[in-house]
């Protein structure tokens, strides 16, 4: 191992922990066969779940979370709640949705 002049690493320090979007996409990849038996209309669903959770991937990234599920449900509701709350927001106001 190369030493610099003040006694460290002259190289970088690696990874030790995996990013949390890799993380994430090792956990999704685990569900495939959860997905695909699931039906057209839940698929859909399914994927509004995942894109949620990877939209947010910076928040997170934020949790100290040994077990990435707390950050990927907390993402998913989260994203639930904001669609209630714009679907809400429309029915208040009288406005059809495209949802």
């Amino acid at each position: 191992m190369e030493v610099d002049l003040l006694g460290g690493s002259a190289r970088p320090m690696g990874r030790t922990v995996a990013t949390w979007r890799a993380r994430i996409e090792r956990r999704i990849e685990a569900w495939g066969p959860f997905r695909r038996v699931l039906r057209p209309r839940d698929k859909v669903a399914f994927r509004r779940m995942l894109h949620a959770a990877r939209s947010r991937a910076a928040a997170g990234g934020m949790i100290p979370a040994v077990d990435p599920m707390e950050p990927i449900l907390l993402a998913m509701l989260v994203e639930a709640y904001d669609r209630i709350a714009r679907l809400e927001e429309a029915l208040q106001n009288g406005e059809g949705t495209d949802e």
